[in-house]
């Protein structure tokens, strides 16, 4: 036997699924935002050789240091950044 439905709980359960589901999704957005926003200032840094500040040899040197582990992520976020922007610029167009 199906147990005795309880439609408010039901509602308040739903309504509580919609909101975190909602949630999950401007967060997964403004992550994507700021993968790409991290992607444009590592191009800077790397066009502008700002390394060099932090006395180190190569880009090579400073990804190494600020993404330990892995430095195909920080290209991989350039990359994306550099295919962005001429589709960002027909777009506006």
């Amino acid at each position: 036997m199906p147990p005795k439905l309880n439609r408010r709980r039901a509602l308040f359960v739903f309504t509580k699924i919609d909101e975190i589901l909602a949630w999950e999704q401007r967060k997964e957005e403004e992550r994507d935002t700021k993968f790409v926003e991290l992607g444009r200032y590592l191009c800077e840094a790397r066009a502008g050789q700002y390394w060099r500040l932090e006395n180190l040899k190569s880009f090579d040197d400073f990804l190494e240091r600020r993404f330990p582990g892995s430095r195909r992520k920080a290209y991989y976020l350039m990359s994306v950044h550099e295919h962005l922007l001429p589709q960002a610029t027909k777009l506006l167009k």
